[in-house]
């Protein structure tokens, strides 16, 4: 298991629980089930209403696809409007605290399909998908909202752009009526380069995230598109993965500044999310939280106008449906996004099951948490992930996430 992919999933089901909290492994009698299958889940170390679209104004763009540093591959010439395709209901914008579609109010449900536009090659991240993403897509219902890494590096061959994968993600989707949350860069070497570190969020993301202004300039006129996440569970740790909070804080706001201005500057159809999560991240550090987004820091970082929709990921207390009752919660993330005056996702939420026994009672949880976490004021879900095929682990472990063909859990989505 590669380290690092991202600390959330792991580490949420390692963390010890607070006195009198039951930890995941009450969610249903375990059964010892030998693996089986191949694994595809991700390895972890996861008023008026303004024009859609709308983000502030005061976003500055910068380096633009001209600027690119030398050495980056060619970029393919852009699709006409329409031709990776276009969801049915327009671009999303938002309105306050949620989301538009149509100058209605919109929320969503859906999947992370992490491996959708790396799929294809047994080399390729998360491992040989299917033909296409339209496989898993036909056990769901259409309108779903699917997340997937959209790291530079997957579309790059033999010194050119090469976008046969993400075009033909974006028309699947489009064809089954869906829209898609591509995320630019992960947090975590796992599958894009680097362990991003405090010095890679002052200044060495220039020569790599940033020529993301490729890959936004391509899709800006396409509707399939929900919005763009930047980063994949953002944080500003030092090198030797300590956390300078001050120092942290403002580099992520520089960076969402910069680089979320970039994105607005080049494409105005879209929202733009920073990725950068609150709560508890199971590091292992004395202060537990995600470096840069400390207490109310999130609130002050959430309030960039580089970032349209705040993040929040929610693993373990499968009994709780707002997640872990520790504050800082995803109860304390909402109240300060709400009042930056913008919309919270959960853009991962996930829940073990290391037998077919345990997949009702999953199930049942992931209707609980999406309920209870509507009703307190998020705008989308996103269970984590989807699975070729079951995988199950004992102990528990990243396999157990899995939601795959015929899945229980697939029925919550499109009951909301």
């Amino acid at each position: 298991v590669p380290p690092g992919l991202g600390q959330a999933r792991q580490a949420y089901a390692a963390r010890e629980h607070p006195t009198g909290i039951p930890s995941q492994q009450s969610l249903a009698p375990r059964s010892a089930v030998p693996k089986a299958g191949p694994t595809v889940v991700a390895p972890r170390s996861s008023s008026s209403v303004p024009a859609l679209g709308t983000h502030d104004a005061t976003a500055t763009p910068v380096a633009s696809a001209s600027a690119r540093p030398r050495g980056t591959p060619t970029p393919a010439p852009k699709p006409t409007p329409g031709q990776t395709g276009g969801a049915p209901g327009g671009f999303i914008g938002r309105s306050g605290t949620q989301l538009t579609l149509h100058g209605q109010s919109y929320r969503f449900t859906g999947i992370n399909i992490y491996m959708a536009t790396s799929g294809g090659t047994p080399s390729s991240c998360g491992g040989e998908l299917y033909p296409n993403v339209g496989v898993p897509l036909s056990d769901m219902p259409s309108g779903i909202v699917f997340r997937f890494w959209a790291f530079q590096n997957f579309f790059v061959s033999n010194g050119s752009f090469n976008w046969t994968n993400f075009d033909q993600v974006l028309a699947v989707a489009a064809a089954h009526g869906d829209k898609v949350i591509p995320v630019l860069t992960n947090q975590y070497s796992y599958c894009d380069g680097i362990n991003k570190d405090l010095s890679w969020y002052q200044s060495g993301y220039n020569t790599t995230v940033k020529p993301g202004d490729i890959v936004v300039n391509r899709y800006a006129d396409d509707s399939t598109i929900a919005m763009w996440q930047l980063v994949n569970e953002g944080q500003a740790v030092n090198d030797d993965g300590t956390c300078n909070e001050p120092t942290a804080l403002s580099a992520l706001l520089a960076f969402s500044k910069d680089v979320g201005g970039m994105v607005h500057g080049i494409d105005p159809n879209h929202l733009v999310s920073l990725g950068a999560l609150a709560g508890w991240n199971g590091s292992g550090r004395p202060d537990g939280q995600w470096c840069g987004a400390w207490n109310g820091d999130y609130q002050t970082l959430m309030a960039s106008p580089g970032t349209d929709v705040c993040d929040f990921h929610d693993y373990g207390y499968s009994p709780y449906p707002m997640g872990n009752p520790q504050a800082p919660d995803l109860a304390t993330a909402i109240q300060m996004c709400h009042a930056d005056g913008k919309p919270i996702m959960v853009a991962e939420t996930g829940i073990y099951a290391t037998s077919t026994s345990d997949l009702a009672a999953r199930a049942a949880a992931y209707k609980a948490k999406f309920a209870a976490q509507f009703q307190a004021g998020v705008v989308g879900e996103l269970m984590w992930c989807w699975a070729v095929n079951p995988a199950f682990v004992v102990p528990t472990a990243d396999p157990d996430y899995g939601i795959f063909p015929g899945d229980p859990s697939l029925g919550v989505l499109g009951t909301f």
